[in-house]
């Protein structure tokens, strides 16, 4: 029960993230390079939030570890993608 929970907030959290940041820069290609650029550099601080938070409900620190890592690497990607797009 608590991994589909952990799952459906990191889901939830990615895609509010997302939803915001097209809705911001939906008429004006200047932010998009700015706002991918602010993903890349919060991502390490979402692999920490996602590790502290994660290790609440796994004591060995393996499965947190995986799931820190996949989701910070998903934020990454995501701005990546966005300096792709602004290109």
């Amino acid at each position: 029960m608590d991994l589909i929970i952990i799952f459906s907030f990191g889901i939830f959290i990615f895609a509010t993230v997302n939803i915001l940041t097209f809705f911001i820069s939906k008429d004006n290609n200047n932010r998009k390079p700015k706002i991918g650029l602010s993903l890349l550099l919060i991502s390490p601080v979402v692999f920490y939030i996602t590790l502290e938070f994660v290790s609440l409900f796994d004591k060995g620190g393996f499965a947190a570890s995986i799931f820190a890592f996949v989701y910070g690497f998903l934020f990454f990607v995501n701005g990546l993608i966005l300096l792709w797009l602004s290109a």
